[in-house]
């Protein structure tokens, strides 16, 4: 493995490079990249490069979102190659460093190869030789004798391997190999600190660059996929494409609430004596909150006209097409006869309406308005003239043609995706919110400040709402209780609203509201994410497995055939929180229930974040067999409890609380949730239901503006395994190249699961290719099943894994579908960064 041409100078010959640092000045490949500072010297120690890291807050460090390590930086060739250098320490007592060779995608997402030391994090004492990745150590270790060492990579196609050696004599030692993403961009030399005390010296001497001979490569993965359909594995619950909604940003309302109007209760602070949300029209009037005279919450808007001009109040920001709206406003008057609502677009009034018949008692008037143009920045506005006072307790502005109160382009998107199951009102919601709030006259129900999210709840979407939503996109209802501030007779009686009959007293509140047959929920938490400071009502392990038992004895006397899932943590976290809530209260409920948010640094590169989000559904899964075994170790005797996953996705760092936590998905999180998909199919014993979270607007998977809906990814990712998944898993084999992930897993690069019909008419072939930069061709072969031979294909991919839907551009990254022959199908061509559906019909 010597090179093959040494020089006093740098030279270089064809793919050749070999710098023996003899000149004073740096040969002009290189480029010398130190954003934070650091120095290189070529006559510190003639012949060697020096670099030299002084003293300075937090080092110079490359990590998640810190990238000030200095680099000695050249092109990577295009094709495979070896690279090799001699490092010697000079000073580094005390310091935390890494330093040797790099290989880098870009300046953001790199390997290194070379001597670490951290007797702050690891309390080492010598220097290691270690390979690792930006934002994960210790992927490889080798023991490391003196303060000089001679370091080799070789990247042959995709594969990465390090080797180093002591000296010329010394054999060569390989230390490991990894199986990259993306083919190198740069490589070179780092040098890297951390800690504010760190210094380093490090000398060079010598970077050599040589091609290397490797097998002949093809620019595709070959897979062979071999499905028996006589081997059904497991059965696949529906539930596990379920979803999730919390009274949060804009998920309901703004979201799924076709209500336009904001603070439509009149509650809150208020300026100029308008209340908040709202602003005055007209000079001749003065403007009051009244917490005397009100209707509902504490609190109406009054106003008091002084001359015979036009006095209100309006609400701006709105979107209107030429449609008819329909509301209503709850009004009593004191020398005023009638009073106008109406849409306006600057001096223009779109549409209008005179009310009249308003007494100094509190009367509701419904209205109609029919603009007939478009306005982006739309006013709705309820004024009278002359002198008078009218105070306004209540209005409500929705397009006529709502369904329930539901926006009917947001539901019929929903539908379109079949959720099994929905999880309602939160999350962190929940351990603040009390049912009761939320029933009755919509109107009339008082709204809340919530305490978890900063926010008002207005109470018009509540149970009645979420049940009769569930009955509009037909899935089941899965309800979470408020086990934070809540009580066990608190939830019983909610569960006794749901399903009682109607001569119980809950039961027959719910008759008297017009809903007289039991809404026969089935599914109930105790409590959303207890182990958490974050959480009202927080408790430890021990603590909140007590009063979930109380809980579970009330609810279930009213009902004993709900289902009751307990609050999980994702393994054996949280002060071994699953293991004691499972053995302590175990016998009482029915399911575990489990978190996961895979996140990334915002600042990372796109290829790092890449291979952390494409690569986490094997770390979920792993997560999720793991949180199954201590269910089982610790459960009672003869009891099943299963995992109900029901808040998952990927939280982007940009969906902050300032935005609503609402952000545009990529096809890179698609293919995450389709690995989700494929995780929880083999997970089907174990794995109950999952849900995302969320489905609207936060975090979500659908987006909407007040006039347009739009479908991300993720959504097209569930509408494509909801349709094209059969109720058996069955035993698939195939033959996948590794990609090397974070946390040292190595993930297939091609992910394939095959399912059955219940009636076994119906194959589905589901596959996802990982890799960001290789097609991969698909053998594929059947046993057990004769298929027909024309072969439906559905197919999401686009030029770049990061290509997102917006507003503008809402068909970015959509699936295809087209008709294929049997032959085509069975030799299927699938692209990088993609997902395809195969499905094969079978011969009468």
């Amino acid at each position: 493995m010597l090179f093959c041409v040494v020089a006093l100078f740098a030279t270089t010959i064809g793919e050749h490079f070999t710098d023996d640092f003899d000149s004073p000045v740096l040969h002009k490949r290189w480029r010398w990249h130190a954003p934070a500072g650091g120095e290189y010297s070529l006559t510190a120690n003639k012949g060697w490069l020096r670099i030299s890291l002084p003293k300075r807050k937090g080092g110079f460090n490359h990590w998640h979102g810190v990238f000030d390590a200095p680099m000695l930086l050249t092109d990577a060739p295009e094709r495979d190659f070896a690279i090799e250098t001699r490092v010697k320490l000079i000073q580094h007592d005390g310091a935390n460093f890494h330093t040797g060779l790099v290989v880098a995608h870009s300046t953001k997402h790199l390997i290194a190869f070379g001597p670490y030391c951290s007797p702050s994090l690891w309390k080492m004492k010598r220097p290691e030789i270690w390979l690792e990745r930006t934002g994960e150590g210790r992927v490889a270790v080798a023991p490391m004798k003196a303060d000089e060492a001679i370091l080799r990579i070789e990247v042959s196609g995709y594969e990465l391997s390090a080797f180093w050696r002591a000296g010329e004599d010394d054999g060569w030692r390989k230390v490991a190999t990894m199986h990259l993403w993306f083919r190198p961009k740069m490589i070179g030399l780092i040098a890297k600190t951390w800690g504010d005390e760190s210094l380093l010296t490090v000398d060079f001497d010598r970077f050599g660059l040589e091609p290397i001979e490797a097998p002949a490569k093809t620019n595709f993965m070959d897979i062979t996929v071999n499905v028996d359909a006589s081997r059904r594995m497991n059965e696949i619950n529906p539930m596990i494409y379920g979803h999730f909604i919390e009274h949060l940003g804009r998920c309901i309302y703004g979201g799924i609430w076709a209500e336009m109007l904001y603070n439509r209760k009149f509650t809150g602070a208020s300026s100029d004596g308008v209340i908040e949300g709202w602003k005055r029209i007209g000079d001749g009037a003065s403007y009051s909150p009244d917490n005397t005279t009100f209707y509902v919450g504490g609190q109406a808007q009054r106003i008091e006209g002084h001359d015979d001009g036009e006095h209100g109040i309006a609400q701006g920001g709105l979107e209107i097409e030429p449609k008819s709206y329909i509301g209503r406003v709850i009004v009593r008057g004191d020398g005023i006869r009638s009073i106008t609502v109406s849409l306006r677009s600057g001096e223009r009034i779109l549409a209008s309406q005179r009310l009249t018949g308003i007494t100094n008692r509190w009367r509701k008037l419904q209205f109609k308005l029919e603009p007939k143009t478009s306005a982006s920045d739309a006013l709705f506005a309820i004024t009278f003239r002359g002198k008078g006072v009218l105070h306004i307790g209540a209005a409500s502005l929705m397009p006529a043609d709502n369904i329930y109160g539901m926006r009917k382009d947001v539901i019929e998107a929903i539908k379109a995706i079949k959720p099994p199951i929905v999880r309602w009102p939160g999350g962190n919601f929940v351990s603040g919110y009390h049912w009761r709030d939320g029933i009755g006259d919509p109107d009339k129900r008082p709204p809340r400040w919530d305490r978890a999210w900063n926010a008002w709840e207005w109470n018009d979407f509540g149970t009645d709402e979420f049940i009769r939503f569930c009955r509009v996109v037909g899935c089941e209802p899965y309800i979470c209780v408020n086990a934070g501030e809540g009580y066990a007779d608190e939830a019983a009686e909610w569960v006794e609203y749901c399903n009682g009959s109607p001569d119980t007293r809950w039961g027959s509140l719910r008759a008297r509201y017009g809903n007289r047959e039991p809404y026969k929920v089935r599914y109930f938490g105790i409590g959303n994410e207890m182990y958490g400071n974050w959480q009202l009502g927080h408790l430890d392990a021990i603590k909140y497995a007590l009063k979930s038992i109380e809980f579970a004895l009330f609810m279930k006397r009213v009902d004993k055939s709900i289902r009751l899932i307990e609050v999980g943590v994702d393994g054996a976290g949280w002060g071994g929180w699953n293991e004691k809530v499972v053995k302590i209260a175990g016998a009482h409920f029915d399911m575990l229930s489990v978190h996961y948010y895979q996140g990334y640094n915002a600042n990372d590169d796109v290829s790092l974040i890449y291979t952390i989000v494409a690569s986490a559904p094997v770390r979920i899964e792993r997560m999720l067999k793991e949180t199954a075994k201590i269910i089982e170790r610790n459960k009672p005797a003869g009891k099943r409890i299963t995992i109900a996953f029901d808040e998952w996705n990927v939280w982007m760092p940009h969906q902050t609380a300032q935005v609503g936590l609402e952000g545009y998905y990529t096809l890179r999180d698609a293919i995450f949730a389709a690995g989700v998909f494929h995780a929880l199919h083999r997970l089907g014993d174990i794995v109950e239901m999952a849900n995302l979270a969320q489905l609207v607007n936060v975090l979500g998977a659908i987006r909407t503006t007040q006039t347009k809906v739009l479908l991300t990814p993720i959504y097209h990712a569930f509408s494509m395994y909801v349709h094209n998944t059969g109720n058996w898993r069955l035993y698939c084999e195939y033959n996948s190249p590794k990609l090397s992930a974070p946390t040292a897993a190595d993930v297939d690069a091609v992910d394939i699961s095959a399912t059955l019909s219940a009636d076994g008419r119906k194959l589905f072939v589901a596959a996802i290719n990982r890799h960001p930069e290789m097609n991969a061709r698909l053998h594929i072969a059947i046993e057990g099943f004769k298929p027909r031979e024309g072969v439906w294909l559905e197919l999401m991919t686009s030029a770049s894994f990061n290509d997102a839907n917006k507003f503008e551009s809402p068909d970015v990254v959509k699936p295809r579908k087209e008709r294929l022959s049997l032959s085509d199908a069975c030799k299927f061509t699938l692209p990088k960064h993609s997902i395809a559906i195969l499905q094969f019909e079978a011969s009468s």
